[in-house]
């Protein structure tokens, strides 16, 4: 009888720690992007937090937000539009970390005669073929420019070939690849500074983990902002953690283009005219995309600071 309760006990035991793991998608492959996790993880962090994280990472068929839906992941990073956007649409998640604090997107120029982005006017730029395209169909919208959006998956070859006269960007990704294809000297408009600065990436946790594992949840959101600190004063030995993350996961990678990545994803954790991050979500942000989302007909109610932030 002893026996049968203590292996009871032990698979009980068993099934509530697994229930407690966090399983945790970043919202592409490995790199740079995401070097806060890799710390700590690396470095024991999460561990010494009392949490246990398994970083499985996303593919083009098992996306970040399908995951946290399907169970699958309990927490993943998204970007603050596409956030609201899912929880707009039923997601139920809450945000438990916000790294970034500025939007990294920008439209890359190809064609000289484009200065300002009222010159975009009836031009053929490239977006990508995923919601990061919205707030750039909102930016033609608000400004009557009737672009000719010719999309794309990824990478440069429509920018390279001529093919548009400019194209959407990530500061830390496309850019990169643009000015070390020998066109480091065109004009980049961030669409940060022409009114659509609505920060990127943060961390978001499943309603259903959160509710039953507050105490886990607040471990690993504390303990992934001690990696990203880390990463702030150790740059350097981060990257070495990145390339190393990206090697055993077979992932092909340019120290170069990973170094890049990092110092362009460290600065946009920092507040306008900041230099240190504060890992905070800002309501003002919340409110103001909220608005732009139902003014642009994707969403029908309003989706607030408290709708959003884990309490």
């Amino acid at each position: 009888m002893r026996q049968f309760l203590f292996i009871t006990f032990m698979l009980l035991a068993s099934i509530t720690m697994k229930a407690q793991q966090i399983v945790f998608t970043p919202q592409w492959t490995p790199q740079a992007q995401f070097a806060g996790y890799y710390v700590a993880q690396e470095l024991g962090f999460y561990k010494e937090a009392g949490v246990d994280v398994l970083i499985e990472h996303t593919s083009t068929s098992d996306i970040a937000i399908n995951r946290l839906r399907s169970g699958k992941s309990n927490a993943i990073t998204m970007f603050l539009f596409d956030a609201i956007y899912q929880i707009g649409h039923g997601a139920e998640m809450v945000n438990v970390l916000q790294t970034a604090q500025r939007s990294g997107l920008v439209i890359a120029v190809r064609d000289d005669n484009i200065k300002t982005v009222e010159d975009l006017q009836g031009r053929r730029v490239g977006i990508w073929r995923s919601n990061f395209n919205q707030l750039a169909q909102f930016l033609n919208r608000d400004y009557r420019l009737n672009i000719e959006w010719i999309l794309f998956i990824q990478g440069i070859n429509l920018y390279i070939s001529g093919a548009v006269d400019a194209t959407m960007a990530m500061t830390y990704n496309e850019l990169y690849w643009i000015m070390s294809s020998g066109f480091e000297n065109k004009k980049v408009i961030s669409l940060a500074d022409i009114g659509y600065d609505y920060p990127d990436e943060g961390v978001y946790v499943s309603s259903e983990y959160y509710q039953k594992y507050p105490e886990k949840a607040r471990a690993f959101a504390e303990a992934s902002r001690r990696g990203w600190e880390w990463v702030h004063e150790h740059p350097e030995q981060a990257l070495d953690i990145v390339m190393k993350v990206m090697e055993r996961e077979h992932v092909p990678a340019s120290r170069r283009h990973q170094e890049w990545m990092l110092r362009e994803v460290l600065k946009l954790q920092c507040p306008k005219g900041e230099s240190k991050p504060n890992f905070q979500l800002d309501a003002t942000k919340v409110e103001s995309l909220s608005n732009l989302l139902i003014r642009h007909g994707r969403m029908d109610r309003v989706i607030s600071f408290e709708d959003i932030q884990a309490r």
